[in-house]
């Protein structure tokens, strides 16, 4: 009964008591009673009004929650979907319809797995089983498929809705989320994090080579600096010999072979030497084609006999600074790899000089002129033009690995650059950059007069740690009419110098020795006798001890390198004996 229609009842029990207290035969105390009982009804009758007041505020607050609750449901930014156990659809908020690319109100009875890429609908059918008879929380990553839409990554919460007496789960509440923008970010943060770490790796791997290189470069030098001083024992021994040989003599043949093959080993060293950064430059202005072009017989016979030999070599070109010598052994190498590429077929070998501009410098590009051989041959991979130019690698059976290393080495030496181009089966071009200088060529220096009969005089101190040198040097001074005092290191010259009293004319100081080297040793000669003439041998070239050793007043007079011939050194001791003759 509501609360009008027991308000109308207690006024019609009101008026009947009313009617009653007109009749006789009513005691006062009954209808005492009948009114304490109307009033008490009208007691109650005020508490249900009340209460049925609070009731309607909270049915009205109730409603508003509900509707507040809808409101947040169906706008709020991230995707609800609320199913059943079997995973049927009972509602979906316009987030989730806009992401599954439908309208709401055709959500509702549809399955979720409809919605599903069908890669992942057997894994989320397992997951639904499983949550049926364990609903607790999850997270899961899977791909959805919109209707008519193109399938994304989505993170779907998971979690278990309850109700009934019991508590029981009646569903599941579904929070989707696209995350195909993180998952591109992630992937593109892993794949610049590869980058970085294979860049890192490349960097550290170009490193370790430069270090190996840098290694193989000490080695190299210091090899061919002791094989030098190997060479010039025996250099020197055959040259002596065959001087005190009659000139019809049978060995003299002999002694000539030794002594050619013994200026081809040198040769290999300065090869060496070059690689190591310490070859011999011995610069003048070049025009360098016509270096080039004075090689013209040479390079014919340097090449296979399948070869063609293509010549354009420019007519203008501003001369280059740089050592006659190693630009005929940088063609040479370059020929001769152009023609090892070709192998038994036939083929051309393209030499081209000109004029170009340093890729590399931009704006503030220079002058350069260049040397360009390219050979029709079979070209080169990746892996090979990696390690082309690693002192040793070569792709020849009978190749020593040494001819690129060296070019390297004196094109670096004449700051200069090496430009490739190659590809399996398209041949290789190689390009040789040498800095353009504004002067004109220079004319070769005209040969030196022999010097195989001049004869000196005087003492000679020679300071050689290698006693097999020293010998071979104090034989030569014997021969050219010097008196020799032999000292194996710095400390026994200068020993040797304080007994003589003067009387040494001349000093050979080797620069490599044990316990004093040739360095310290010049200082303390310079000290004692700073007008006594010191010529410098060594392994290593004249470039090598130049900056400190050949300074002006306080550096040595004149320097070989070892191996050097008898008129060698007779040329030098009497160049610096000129002044003490005239």
């Amino acid at each position: 009964m509501d609360a009008e229609r027991f308000a109308q009842r207690i006024h019609d029990m009101r008026r009947r008591v009313q009617d009653i207290e007109g009749h006789e035969g009513v005691s006062d105390a009954t209808v005492r009673e009948l009114l304490l009982a109307v009033e008490e009804l009208r007691l109650a009758e005020e508490e249900l009004r009340q209460q049925n007041e609070a009731m309607e505020a909270t049915q009205h607050q109730l409603e508003d929650e509900r509707r507040r609750y809808q409101h947040l449901f169906q706008y709020a930014p991230d995707a609800y979907l609320l199913t059943d156990l079997n995973g049927i659809v009972r509602e979906a908020n316009l987030s989730a319809a806009r992401l599954l690319n439908t309208r709401p109100r055709f959500m509702p009875g549809k399955a979720v797995v409809s919605f599903v890429a069908p890669e992942d609908r057997r894994r989320i059918r397992t997951e639904l089983d499983r949550w049926r008879s364990e609903p607790t929380p999850k997270i899961l990553e899977l791909r959805l498929q919109p209707r008519n839409g193109t399938p994304f990554d989505a993170a779907i919460a998971l979690s278990v809705a309850r109700g009934g007496a019991h508590d029981t789960a009646i569903g599941f509440r579904w929070l989707v989320r696209d995350i195909s923008a993180q998952r591109q970010l992630t992937d593109e943060l892993r794949l610049r994090e590869e980058s970085a770490r294979r860049e890192a790796e490349a960097s550290d791997a170009s490193a370790r080579h430069v270090q190996k290189l840098e290694s193989i470069g000490v080695l190299a030098g210091g090899i061919a600096h002791d094989f030098n001083n190997l060479l010039h024992v025996v250099l020197g021994n055959a040259d002596l010999a065959r001087l005190h040989l009659p000139t019809d003599s049978p060995a003299r043949e002999h002694l000539d072979e030794v002594v050619r093959a013994t200026q081809r080993a040198a040769e290999l060293t300065q090869q060496l030497l070059a690689y190591s950064g310490r070859g011999a430059v011995e610069t003048r202005h070049l025009n360098l084609s016509e270096e080039v072009r004075e090689m013209a017989t040479l390079l014919r016979t340097a090449i296979s006999k399948q070869a063609t030999l293509v010549w354009e070599l420019a007519t203008d070109l501003p001369a280059i600074s740089a050592d006659p010598t190693q630009v005929r052994q940088i063609v040479m190498n370059l020929i001769t790899n152009g023609s090892d590429a070709l192998g038994d077929n036939p083929g051309t070998i393209t030499l081209r000089t000109g004029r170009a501009e340093d890729p590399r410098a931009g704006s503030d590009a220079h002058d350069f002129v260049f040397l360009e051989v390219t050979d029709s041959g079979c070209g080169m991979d990746t892996g090979t033009l990696q390690r082309i130019f690693d002192p040793f690698f070569s792709t020849k059976f009978s190749g020593r690995g040494l001819g690129l290393a060296a070019v390297m080495g004196i094109v670096e030496s004449h700051h200069g650059h090496i430009r490739i181009r190659t590809a399996p089966g398209e041949g290789t071009t190689f390009r040789i950059l040498f800095p353009a200088v504004s002067a004109g060529p220079e004319r070769a220096a005209e040969t030196r007069a022999p010097e195989a009969d001049w004869r000196g005089r005087g003492t000679v101190l020679l300071a050689e740690d290698e006693e097999g040198v020293r010998e071979v040097v104090g034989r030569m001074l014997e021969r050219m009419g010097f008196h020799v005092v032999p000292a194996e290191d710095g400390i026994a010259a200068l020993e040797a110098l304080e007994r003589s009293n003067h009387a040494v004319t001349a000093v050979l100081l080797d620069v490599s020795m044990p316990r004093m080297g040739g360095s310290e040793a010049l200082h303390r000669i310079r000290e004692a006798r700073p007008d006594l003439p010191v010529i410098l041998m060594s392994g290593y070239t004249e470039q090598e001890v130049a900056s400190k050793l050949l300074n002006g007043d306080q550096g040595a007079t004149g320097f070989l390198q070892k191996p050097f011939l008898p008129e060698d050194l007779a040329a030098i001791l009497r160049h610096i004996s000129q002044p003490a003759t005239r």
